[in-house]
């Protein structure tokens, strides 16, 4: 895919763009312009379907960047003591492209709770004092993922929006389960909030967005922010967010293959949906410490009162176990009468965030983000 075609699939998103009702929700539906409907997008089907075979006798066929994250994508074929858990943070990590210039990066020593981390800074030089800033939470399912793997949507994050853009390094579980991670994420918010003057951040103008896992700590750190009264968020963006860890919800939220169109009933599809189930299971015995109530705001916001909360974006992929979750939360947004919009990216599998430059997606959803950011 050169960038002339590159750049026609990523308008095609936004010019072919459509509204429909589902049980009351409006869902903005946007699909490149050579995904067919009922099938995956092309990209996200050549990346889930390579195969061992073909990196040895077709690798010129294959994109670039299915070159560089070969490891990531079929997962590594020896893992000392054959760990579950090592095996899957070895899949997470996936190289991109850096799309951004002229983007000056920092980094800042943290500490909550005992807990060291650090908090990585991206911006263009400015001598502005009243920038938009937004602090990113990478995802991972609480044990897995990297400040690499989101650092090139950060930082062309931050040129698109010409704010300042954070991003969390905080400690996963097991190692550090519940709340370890989430107290991190909330140190950070109120480590910009209090800095907000020097770092040339207006105090009313600070977001928070995640993927997946982060979009869980998303959500709960503003509902935190939000009963604690300090009002520090003015904005969320949540991509397909993990609203709640654990069987605290109804079953028809849940993957059931009637919520999906596939009519082909494409094998590759099922499996890519199923994998995020089966994997949340494990996710969630590692992330939360035995005995500790699972329905509580800071883990299952979904469950929690959401009225009150900030300007929430919501972005999910078509083919994905979380999506009738997202939607679900949308609804429960929505009726507690926040400002929610909610887009479907179709045709693409869980995990697409992580593929900037490889997937014209990822650059949509960096582009709604900052102009949501540039309208606080």
């Amino acid at each position: 895919m050169n960038t002339e075609e590159y750049g026609r699939l990523l308008r095609s998103l936004k010019e072919h763009a459509t509204k429909i009702h589902e049980d009351g929700l409006e869902i903005e539906v946007r699909s490149c312009a050579d995904r067919e409907a009922g099938k995956a997008d092309p990209r996200s089907a050549a990346a889930a379907g390579v195969t061992r075979d073909d990196f040895l006798h077709f690798r010129e066929r294959l994109h670039p960047q299915l070159w560089a994250n070969e490891t990531h994508l079929l997962g590594p074929e020896h893992v000392k003591g054959d760990s579950k858990l090592e095996f899957l943070r070895a899949q997470f990590g996936w190289i991109s492209s850096d799309m951004s210039t002229g983007i000056r990066t920092t980094s800042h020593e943290m500490a909550y709770a005992g807990e060291n981390f650090r908090l990585y800074q991206y911006e263009i030089l400015s001598t502005a004092t009243d920038r938009p800033a937004l602090i990113f939470i990478h995802g991972g399912g609480f044990f897995g993922g990297d400040i690499a793997t989101v650092e090139n949507q950060c930082k062309l994050l931050a040129q698109l929006s010409g704010g300042v853009v954070f991003s969390v390094d905080y400690p996963l579980s097991p190692e550090h389960p519940y709340p370890a991670g989430f107290d991190a994420c909330y140190e950070a918010l109120r480590w910009v909030h209090a800095h907000a003057a020097g770092l040339g951040i207006a105090a009313d103008k600070i977001g928070m967005a995640g993927d997946s896992a982060g979009g869980n700590l998303t959500l709960a750190c503003a509902l935190r922010d939000r009963m604690e009264g300090t009002h520090m968020l003015s904005y969320e963006a949540l991509i397909y967010p993990g609203s709640h860890v654990g069987e605290t919800l109804e079953r028809p939220v849940y993957w059931r293959p009637e919520l999906y169109d596939n009519p082909g009933q494409d094998a590759l599809i099922e499996a890519q949906i199923r994998v995020i189930g089966e994997t949340s299971v494990m996710a969630a015995a590692w992330y939360i410490p035995e005995g500790v109530d699972i329905t509580q705001p800071g883990i299952s916001p979904i469950l929690a009162d959401l009225s009150g909360l900030p300007k929430t974006t919501v972005m999910t992929a078509e083919y994905d176990f979380l999506r009738a979750s997202c939607e679900a939360l949308s609804r429960k947004l929505t009726a507690a009468g926040v400002e929610t919009r909610h887009i479907r990216y179709g045709g693409i599998f869980h995990g697409t965030f992580d593929r900037l430059g490889y997937a014209p997606q990822v650059e949509d959803m960096l582009r709604e983000i900052a102009l949501d950011l540039k309208n606080l």
